[in-house]
């Protein structure tokens, strides 16, 4: 990690404002060492928006979009990390190949991308985590048509809102199955 070096004019300020906000440490060196890391931490975050202000750019000469190295990023869409190869960034976010060849074939709408909330859609993994269901059971309640989902080939399924007006109520009904199985 790379320190910044801290004037003694900011150092006190920091000081000051952390004693306005409450936060007390204990000696000099936590004091400086707190504001070295606020340093680092804002200049990382100028670092970031300046690579996406790049990558808008690029899209402006690019509308289409362009491929666009992994390095660990999460897909817009499915929310997997992308490690090895390329990705592709469009006007809906990174996404991985895999995701991007779904959106190119409209088996998916790119404007989910991005839906980190899910507000929109969620994929199988993700809803089996939020409603405490095994994912095997979610697969079924889809194979069973139960609950509408979209597969992206090689992929997670995809639950969009709109296509599942009463999803909490199959939910809810399987879970009270599984319960009853139970006792």
């Amino acid at each position: 990690m790379h320190y910044h070096d801290i004037s003694d004019k900011s150092l006190k300020e920091f000081k000051e404002l952390c004693e306005k906000e409450g936060i007390k440490y204990e000696t000099e060196a936590e004091y400086k060492s707190a504001a070295q890391n606020l340093v680092g931490f804002v200049g990382t975050l100028v670092e970031i928006d300046m690579e996406e202000r790049q990558r808008k750019h690029r899209l402006e000469k690019e509308p289409k979009g362009f491929t666009l190295e992994g390095n660990g990023r999460n897909c817009s869409l499915c929310g997997r990390g992308v490690y090895e190869g390329d990705g592709w960034y469009d006007k809906w976010g990174f996404k991985c190949m895999n995701c991007q060849d779904a959106v190119n074939k409209k088996k998916i709408p790119g404007s989910l991308c991005g839906d980190w909330k899910h507000e929109k859609c969620i994929t199988d993994s993700d809803l089996s985590y939020k409603s405490k269901l095994h994912v095997q059971t979610i697969r079924k309640l889809i194979r069973q048509g139960k609950i509408k989902a979209r597969e992206i080939p090689h992929g997670p399924y995809m639950v969009l809102r709109k296509d599942n007006p009463n999803i909490l109520d199959v939910l809810k009904s399987e879970q009270d199955i599984l319960e009853a199985k139970i006792k």
